[in-house]
């Protein structure tokens, strides 16, 4: 899938009565070009930097995009002095998820997926660039296992071998692992949300239930700068 192909959207708006303000990223990140439209640092920030409200939702939909605009974003959001909720309402993949990392409370919507994985980028030149390359894809990863460390309580032991794997998880699987607070649903018979938070109550039978091996995904197929 290549991020042109990926629909883009970017607008926000403020709900007074609830006190809320609500930004929606959808599509890649980074800097738009000629190929394909991105949301970047610089738009995230234009659109809150004088947003008053008490609480921002982000609603993400991402399959990543550039590594550096990724983290500068996930800073972003981090310093707000609004409590900050990221729903990921389809995917939030490489340099989305990070941004996800950003918030104060993350939700993963109905069916909704999360993916990491170790930096990459193209690379042409002797031997010499070769390494320099190398060695700094190292550091980026190096920095990314902080961030995912960082929110989830885990080892870094245990998110370098995530990221290696290239790892996708389910709603479920990413709030039991620490990458999500709680995951959303809504009951077909009445349309009410069920908000489940797995982080202080985790259902037996949901913990038990099969889950579904992800099919292989090329995801390099789509990732075209440096990306994670």
């Amino acid at each position: 899938m290549e991020f042109g192909k990926f629909e883009h959207a970017f607008f926000n708006q403020t709900n007074e009565s609830k006190d809320e303000h609500v930004l929606v990223i959808s599509g890649a990140i980074g800097e738009s070009n000629y190929f394909y439209d991105a949301t970047s640092a610089k738009d995230v920030r234009n659109a809150l930097n004088n947003v008053e409200a008490k609480t921002i939702r982000i609603k993400l939909n991402s399959p990543g995009g550039d590594a550096f605009q990724g983290l500068e974003i996930y800073n972003y959001i981090k310093d707000l002095d609004a409590h900050v909720i990221v729903e990921v309402t389809a995917l939030a993949a490489s340099a989305g998820s990070i941004i996800a990392m950003g918030a104060d409370e993350i939700i993963m919507r109905t069916g909704s997926t999360m993916m990491i994985h170790n930096a990459s980028t193209f690379c042409y030149g002797d031997k010499e660039e070769m390494q320099t390359t190398y060695d700094r894809l190292e550091k980026i990863d190096s920095s990314i296992v902080d961030v995912y460390v960082s929110r989830t309580g885990l080892s870094k032991e245990e998110v370098k071998e995530l990221l290696d794997n290239e790892t996708w998880f389910t709603a479920s699987e990413a709030v039991e692992k620490g990458f999500a607070n709680s995951y959303e649903t809504k009951e077909k018979d009445n349309g009410m949300k069920v908000k489940q938070d797995l982080n202080t109550n985790i259902n037996n039978e949901l913990v038990n239930q099969e889950v579904k091996e992800e099919s292989n995904v090329n995801t390099k197929d789509y990732l075209k700068t440096l990306l994670f």
